[in-house]
């Protein structure tokens, strides 16, 4: 197990690594290439420190700041929220996805079934449509606790995970060995555990990109603090460009540095999920038997 950690972990490294300086590449691809690849490599370190360089208005670009930040732009907590909140929603989720589908599979709840199909073709409704709705009503005094119900149904997120939990929870009842262990009045949980950890962990590494880009729109559109509310705030927002450019490296791309510095935080979450969901499925098929 431990061969595979670490071959995981130098292709996660090496997957980054292009990803970003691709990412640089064209940001900066009015640039000669010597300038690119020096440029890039002065960057990787800068961000390896938590220094991410200024903003056209001449603020510090920093990871965490623990000083005066009437001068700095921290996005470490936005990012670190971001998280938070998409972890929350995906917890809410796959919680009431779960309940309803065990009462309308196992139970076979008729009442169930009906709030289930009700929260399913609302989530066919896409998060943006959702949130200008809403925003039309309560503008930005929403409850961080709608946000999260907002996030966790909107734009099939809901309806992708119920669907999938559904056909694999239908399958995993009508297996033989489950039928088997309750006829036997054995624990039906005790045999059903390894397969849907495994099934749940499909799950939700498959669709969490689905949650955490809803919650970066709901950011935007609430103007809620988060990578969404940096994207807002410096590429959405007119008012963000009514200085003039004054930073002395060249970009196709205004506030490049922020740019770069979400979109870094960006691709090491994705890559590091899906390098997560190989080693935990390697180790419950392979070495957890």
């Amino acid at each position: 197990m431990k061969k595979v950690i670490i071959y995981n972990i130098k292709k996660l490294f090496f997957i980054i690594l292009g990803t970003s300086f691709l990412t640089y590449l064209i940001i900066h691809s009015d640039q000669s290439i010597y300038n690119i690849l020096t440029g890039y490599f002065k960057w990787v370190f800068n961000f390896l420190i938590g220094q991410y360089g200024q903003s056209v208005d001449g603020s510090n670009i920093i990871l965490f700041s623990f000083k005066d930040t009437s001068n700095t732009i921290s996005i470490g907590p936005k990012y670190l929220l971001t998280l938070f909140t998409t972890v929350l929603s995906i917890i809410l989720a796959f919680s009431t996805s779960l309940f309803l589908n065990y009462f309308v599979i196992v139970k076979k709840s008729s009442a169930s079934q009906f709030v289930k199909n009700i929260i399913e073709w609302l989530s066919t409704i896409h998060v943006l449509i959702i949130g200008i709705i809403i925003y039309s009503i309560y503008q930005n005094e929403i409850s961080y606790l709608l946000g999260i119900i907002i996030i966790a149904i909107g734009s099939n997120a809901f309806y992708e995970l119920s669907s999938l939990q559904s056909t694999d929870m239908s399958e995993l009842n009508s297996k033989d060995f489950i039928i088997a262990a309750r006829a036997w009045g054995d624990n039906v949980w005790k045999h059903m555990r390894r397969s849907f950890t495994i099934n749940s962990i499909n799950q939700l590494f498959s669709l969490w990109i689905i949650f955490f880009s809803n919650c970066m729109i709901f950011e935007m559109i609430f103007q809620k603090s988060g990578l969404g509310y940096l994207l807002w705030k410096y590429f959405l927002d007119n008012k963000s460009y009514t200085f003039s450019y004054s930073s002395n490296v060249s970009s196709t791309v205004p506030e490049s540095n922020i740019f770069l510095a979400i979109s870094m935080l960006v691709i090491i979450t994705i890559c590091s999920m899906n390098t997560l969901r190989v080693v935990l499925l390697k180790y419950l098929m392979e070495f957890k038997r």
